[in-house]
């Protein structure tokens, strides 16, 4: 049985990725049952009380006994994503094959590292990556350049824009 209440708050973007605001230890076990195989916390500890954001820790074992992949690769909010953080993103979903649920304080960030990883690691065409997420009715215009560069193996070696402070 699947939790009603995580499946409100994802939105899928892809049969292989989803995204959401904060998903809690509670819904781990949801998660693998709806068939995700792989946790991606793109949200850095501490922006808010354990209570309503638990320590990524608590998660990543919450995650494993659920018998979910879980990758950590925090972006600040407002701050770049980093060359680092975008191979950390695309050596995770490479290793863990299989539908993704990627998560922050809102789901952008993590929809954001989801597009720029793809973009970087080939496994999907910039536009395909634009398409679907205007689909999904959330957009990336602002990183159709990075997409495309980072799909060409050339810099930005990290990349912003100017609403990363609404994430």
């Amino acid at each position: 049985m699947t939790s009603p209440e995580l499946m409100t708050r994802l939105t899928r973007i892809t049969p292989d990725f989803s995204t959401a605001p904060q998903v809690m230890a509670g819904d781990m076990q949801m998660a693998r049952q709806m068939g995700f195989a792989l946790i991606l916390n793109a949200r850095p500890d501490g922006e808010e009380d354990e209570d309503e954001q638990p320590p990524s820790a608590t998660l990543k074992q919450a995650a494993q006994t659920a018998g979910l992949a879980y990758a950590y690769v925090p972006i600040i909010n407002g701050a770049a994503f980093s060359h680092n953080a975008l191979i950390a993103a695309g050596e995770a979903m490479s290793d863990n094959p299989g539908p993704v649920l990627g998560f922050c304080l809102t789901g952008m960030r993590s929809l954001r590292l989801w597009a720029l990883a793809s973009a970087l690691y080939r496994t999907a065409e910039p536009d395909a990556l634009l398409r679907v997420t205007n689909d999904a009715g959330l957009r990336l215009d602002g990183f159709t350049d990075h997409l495309h560069r980072l799909a060409r193996g050339e810099a930005p070696l990290y990349v912003a824009d100017d609403a990363a402070m609404m994430i």
